[in-house]
């Protein structure tokens, strides 16, 4: 018994290697040839091909000639041609490489074996100039669709943010006049302060949604390829004003709006919003200036981001939960003469 296991074991093995291994020695072969032709088609001039298509047509075409008065070469009615020239092996050259087989001329003796290779030759270096110009076209069809749509995206994205603009715009004057108070107005009952409250939560998480959608986008399209040389330079600068417009509205409220209700228009969850906003749109900003190549595009989004840390962001790091009080004692905070802190401020 342990002298059969002794000799089954190699023919098992030998078995075991075959059925596991075969499969995948194929599957990276077949995986390095497309890598292989892929690379041919999309790095590899045009030019070239031609060189090396000419340099093929005259290399076996003077084999032909140097061989046929050896009864090697080239044969016509099973015999060798008598009054062959060099032109006359091009000829034959060019009749083999492109499969056309006139019949008028076949190869002979060491020559069949010259005419097989040339055939699989052309066969390869024609392949692949076709794909190479079917190739061109399509990537220049598909780089009109990928724009076309791009500048769709790009539009909705600067349309959306012009609306965070508007919203924050008309919902100004109602936090002004529910917390700093108007001169000759009565405030708000309470429960019109909780509405707007939950206005100005809404448009604030509809922004911080937009800046990391936006972030996202410009992060996954860039992994793809040459982004922003591909999309219209004009829509990319649209989001980019709309951008700064938004957030120069929303330091506008924060200017406005008195210390002593900062912690309840920007309680922990508006903060933390806001934050997250600011930090996805400063992220999407040093994209657009690393890949961008257009100046006034780069210029924009410095300014985006100028924007963005020009806002006090201390007001937005949200603190422990035993300090409420320091959340809006940071550097850009306005500071206050003492006992000043129950006296209204005039809206500016």
């Amino acid at each position: 018994m342990s002298k059969l296991e002794v000799n089954t074991k190699p023919i098992y093995a030998v078995w075991k290697w075959k059925e596991l291994d075969l499969p995948r020695i194929t599957q990276k072969l077949s995986s390095y040839s497309q890598k292989g032709l892929i690379y041919l088609v999309e790095n590899v001039s045009m030019f070239r091909y031609i060189v090396v298509f000419i340099v093929i047509v005259n290399v076996f075409g003077f084999a032909y000639y140097l061989l046929t008065p050896i009864e090697h070469g080239i044969g016509q009615n099973l015999k060798p041609i008598s009054d062959v020239t060099f032109f006359t092996g091009i000829y034959f050259s060019v009749v083999t490489i492109s499969s056309l087989g006139y019949g008028h001329m076949h190869p002979m003796g060491f020559s069949k074996a010259l005419a097989c290779l040339e055939v699989l030759f052309g066969l390869a270096v024609i392949g692949i100039m076709i794909a190479k110009v079917t190739s061109h076209r399509l990537s220049h069809h598909v780089s009109r669709l990928f724009a076309s749509d791009a500048q769709k995206r790009l539009e909705d994205i600067a349309t959306k943010f012009q609306a965070f603009k508007e919203n924050l715009n008309a919902i100004m004057p109602d936090l002004v006049n529910a917390y700093q108070g108007v001169p000759g107005q009565a405030s708000p009952p309470a429960e019109n302060r909780s509405e707007i409250l939950s206005k100005f939560r809404r448009i604030i998480s509809d922004l911080n949604t937009e800046c990391v959608t936006l972030r996202d986008y410009f992060s996954s399209e860039i992994k793809q390829g040459k982004y922003f040389q591909s999309v219209p330079v004009t829509a990319v600068t649209q989001v980019g004003n709309a951008i700064d417009d938004a957030f120069l509205n929303l330091g506008q409220i924060i200017e406005i709006v008195p210390s002593p209700s900062k912690l309840e228009i920007f309680d922990s969850i508006n903060r933390q919003m806001i934050f997250e906003a600011l930090n996805s749109q400063k992220m999407a900003c040093d994209l657009v200036t690393v890949h961008a190549t257009d100046e006034g595009t780069i210029r924009i989004f410095q300014r985006v981001k100028g924007t963005c840390e020009t806002l006090p962001t201390s007001y937005f790091a949200v603190p422990e939960e035993s300090q409420p009080d320091q959340v809006f004692q940071g550097t850009n905070d306005p500071q206050e003469p003492p006992g000043a802190d129950n006296q209204p401020i005039d809206s500016p």
